[in-house]
Parts: structure tokens; C-alpha cells; sequence
């Protein structure tokens, strides 16, 4: 197992300006039919998890810290929009594997002020050979932090960062990336995924 870096690439107060960023970089990449978008949100209120079960009632897997209380009574409580749910907050969603275009409209406008993430996986960057790189789909993807200053949320902040995740000792690639659709790098390499 490895892991990524990533290198920021945009800092805004506007998701929608970000996504359309990330979508632009998306559409640098190869090798796209595998490709797939996951979506995380932390430290949710009771409000904001039953918006985005209500928007993904098949698909999302609501968690609370409360460790006695699982996944499928997390659900069954939302369904029922069962007050009780409220003493179970800050709650985490995950909606993992899916088509890209599918979910990334709704998800971002249900989104409030906890952090969350968009991120796209599933394909390669392209060769580069006027640097000598070869294509390349290791930790290649593509994740736009919102409401954070980081890929891990230890960061909180009232913006968002898009970061492109590459294999380590491809910082050129992934500057030259950002070229590729008008952006660079705002801060230094940090740790992925």
C-alpha cells in the first residue's frame, strides 16, 4: 500500500469555483472508464446528516462516535426521522464508488460548514515527455477539501482546496497539471492518501 502526496493547487471560498477547477483537471486525465467519485463529510449536525440521507437514501452510510450505535440503526433512525438521532451527533457520511457526474451537484449543495471532501479516483495522469515522465495512474486523483486547509480535515477553515494526488517524486507532474488549466501550486507538498 502506498501512499500519495498532493500539492494544492486552489484556495476559494466558492465550492462551485473549486468543482469547476477539479472538473477541468479531470479532464487532463487518461484511462477515465474506471473512474469513480467518493464523497466524505465530518462532524455533521443531526440537520446536516438528514439532508444528505434524504439526497442519498440508498447510497450513504452515516457513522457517529457513538460506538454502540451502528451504521444500519444510524439509518433506520434518519428514515424515521427519529428525534433521538439528535443526541448522536456530530455525525460522518461516506458515499463511496460512484459514477462520476452522479452525486458532486447534490453534494455540494447540501453542504454546510463542516468539512468535507469530494474526491475522484480510478485513472492516470498523462505521460509528460518533455519531462520525461511516463503515464502514470499510481495515486493519481483529484480532491477538493472543503472547509479545510488540508486532505485530512485537521485543518478546519472557511475555504476550500483543490489538491492533485500524485506519486511521490512526481511533484513536476503535478505542477505541470496545474499549468495545464490555469492554476499553481499555493502551498508545499503534504501527505495523501
Amino acid at each position: 500500500m502506498s501512499t500519495s502526496n498532493v500539492l494544492p493547487v486552489l484556495r476559494t471560498t466558492n465550492r462551485w469555483a473549486a468543482y469547476d477547477a477539479a472538473r477541468r483537471l479531470l479532464g487532463t486525465t487518461v484511462h477515465r472508464r474506471s473512474t469513480e467519485v467518493h464523497a466524505y463529510a465530518d462532524e455533521l449536525t443531526a440537520a446536516e446528516a438528514r439532508r444528505l440521507f434524504e439526497a442519498f437514501p440508498d447510497h450513504v452510510y452515516p457513522g457517529t462516535r457513538e460506538r454502540s450505535v451502528g451504521h444500519d440503526e444510524v439509518r433506520r433512525l434518519l428514515a424515521a426521522d427519529d428525534p433521538r438521532v439528535d443526541a448522536l451527533a456530530p455525525f460522518s457520511f461516506q458515499l463511496d464508488e460512484q459514477p462520476v457526474g452522479s452525486i458532486e451537484d447534490r453534494f455540494l449543495g447540501l453542504r454546510g460548514s463542516s468539512p468535507a471532501s469530494l474526491s475522484w479516483k480510478g485513472f492516470a495522469w498523462p505521460a509528460v515527455p518533455e519531462l520525461g515522465l511516463e503515464l502514470r495512474a499510481k495515486d493519481a486523483g483529484v480532491q477538493i477539501a472543503l472547509n479545510s486547509r488540508n486532505v485530512d480535515f485537521d485543518r478546519p477553515a472557511g475555504d476550500h482546496t483543490l489538491f492533485i494526488h500524485f506519486r511521490a517524486g512526481d511533484v513536476e507532474r503535478a505542477e505541470w497539471l496545474a499549468r495545464q488549466v490555469g492554476l499553481a501550486a499555493i502551498g508545499p507538498v503534504e501527505s495523501g492518501w
